[in-house]
This record gives structure tokens, C-alpha cells and sequence, in this order.
């Protein structure tokens, strides 16, 4: 149930960019034609130049800590722990007697233990462990990516509208995206 909504979920993510058409030779910026209201609808268009979904996406993933996998290195180190042994030390003080001798002797010994787990190098337990936490961090990764994606088209509409009422809108669409981006957001306007 998980793997499909995620798919699900990329597969929004995907459709959404795209649809989202590129301007020509800008790589950093984007242009979105939107109908402007009223009868000129139909032949005039109001442009909304911003940064690229991808890269507002890219620069929340980046802020929330999601950009990078640490899950591989997690497994990697659990099997590679195989190789460290289990050390075990003890020591113990033995009394001794002897019937025909009136005494007692008494003696230390000391045991130092090494052990080896080399199955782990072949599976960890730690490893089912590392598998939903990767597993979570990529449930997270969609919902963050999904709701950047619609507060960057909510604050498009809302700059496109302008003085008719999207000003408000706008800029709460801004500040969230800066909230969620470590204000990369308005630094890329």
C-alpha cells in the first residue's frame, strides 16, 4: 500500500513538471502563461517568471535534510560490524586446601574472551530497521515535494492575479515557500 502511494504520489510530482513549460535559453527561471480575466482572456496572457519547480523542490528537500540517503552507509556500517569482536573479560579468585597441609592458598585468574558475529556479514537485523527509516524519509520526501509544488503554482496564480486580491495570497504562499526552502525562495526571485 506504501510503494503505490508513493508512486502515486511521484507520479503527480512527475505530471505536474511536466507540464510546466520552459522558457526558452533560461535555465534558472520559468514562465507560465496564465488567462488574464475578462474578455482578453483569449489573447492576452500574463507571464509569471519564478525559479523552476525542481529547483524550489530541490532547495525544501535541501532545508528539510532529505537531499542526501544516509540509509546505505547505515547498512554498510551494521554488516561491516560483523568484523569488530565482541570482547569479554573476567576475572576470578580461587581458594584451594589441602587436608594434610594446615593452609590455604589462594589464586587470581583472569579469562579475556573474543568473539566474532560473521553472519552479520551477510544480514544485520539493524538492517530491517534502516529499511523503514529510508522508507519514511521517502514518504516525507513526496509530501514535502507535493506541497511545495502546490504553493509554488498557488503563489504563481496569486503574482498573476496581482492587485485584483492575490496579494495577500501571494505572499503567504511566499513566506511558507520560505519557511520550507530556509528562505532560498525569495533570494531566488
Amino acid at each position: 500500500m506504501s510503494s503505490w502511494t508513493w508512486t502515486a504520489g511521484a507520479a503527480v510530482i512527475a505530471a505536474l513538471l511536466a507540464l510546466t513549460p520552459r522558457s526558452a535559453g533560461a535555465d534558472d527561471g520559468c514562465t507560465i502563461p496564465l488567462p488574464g480575466p475578462g474578455a482578453a482572456a483569449a489573447t492576452a496572457e500574463a507571464e509569471v517568471s519564478g525559479p523552476t519547480p525542481h529547483a524550489v523542490v530541490a532547495a525544501a528537500l535541501a532545508a528539510a535534510g532529505y537531499d542526501h540517503d544516509p540509509a546505505t552507509s547505515w547498512r554498510r556500517r551494521a554488516r561491516l560490524a560483523g568484523l569488530i569482536p565482541y570482547l569479554g573479560v573476567r576475572a576470578g579468585r580461587n581458594t584451594r586446601w589441602q587436608a594434610a597441609a594446615p593452609d590455604v592458598g589462594y589464586g587470581t585468574s583472569y579469562e579475556v574472551r573474543a568473539s566474532w558475529r560473521l553472519d552479520r556479514l551477510a544480514f544485520d537485523g539493524r538492517e530491517l530497521q534502516s529499511a523503514s527509516i529510508q522508507a519514511a524519509r521517502r514518504r516525507e520526501r513526496g509530501r514535502l515535494a507535493s506541497r511545495v509544488i502546490r504553493l509554488l503554482f498557488v503563489w504563481r496564480q496569486a503574482t498573476a492575479a496581482g492587485a485584483a486580491g492575490g496579494g495577500e495570497r501571494a505572499a503567504a504562499a511566499a513566506a511558507e515557500l520560505d519557511a520550507l526552502t530556509d528562505d532560498w525562495f525569495t533570494r531566488s526571485l
